[in-house]
């Protein structure tokens, strides 16, 4: 889980495991990879993290409870990966992620989407996103990854900075 990540990346650890200690955890968060090839796998070891009932952040601990066997074995329906379909991630993505995260969580009481490459997103994409940035359903929690922060829309940027409440 999130310990693999601890001598890799522990500034991104520290900030990350904090957060959840304190319970100030926000509603979304962008990754910027500059080509880190494990992007993916800590963006889902944070999302486990979040979504073990036990805010364990090893696997050791953990014993592997349901949630974190059912993410072990890509069966859990609370999390969303979302890549280009293609070329670019196409607004028709951002719908049915809507569509999907609409209902009430199974398991916990998070659920999770997880954008790979956000860079990627159309136009038209983007601004179905910042819709669902705007104002995030309870419990809804962004994950956008990408190589370079600087090729995002600036409304993907703006809504996944810290406000000032987070920085608390």
């Amino acid at each position: 889980m999130l310990d693999d990540f601890k001598d890799e990346q522990p500034i991104v650890y520290k900030v990350l495991t904090n957060s959840l200690k304190k319970n100030k955890y926000s509603h979304a968060y962008l990754f910027e990879l500059n080509g880190y090839s494990k992007g993916l796998d800590i963006a889902l070891a944070f999302a486990k993290f979040l979504l073990c009932p036990h805010n364990y952040s090893n696997n050791n601990l953990c014993e592997n409870c349901v949630q974190c066997h059912n993410i072990d074995t890509n069966n859990f329906l609370e999390i969303k990966v979302i890549q280009a379909d293609g070329q670019w991630i196409k607004k028709e993505q951002l719908e049915e992620l809507q569509r999907q995260f609409m209902t009430k969580s199974l398991l916990g009481n998070k659920k999770i989407y997880i954008i790979k490459e956000a860079e990627k997103l159309n136009v038209a994409a983007a601004n179905s996103l910042l819709k669902f940035l705007e104002e995030p359903p309870e419990g809804i929690i962004a994950i956008l990854l990408t190589n370079n922060m600087y090729q995002l829309f600036n409304t993907c940027l703006l809504y996944t900075s810290p406000s000032p409440r987070d920085r608390q």
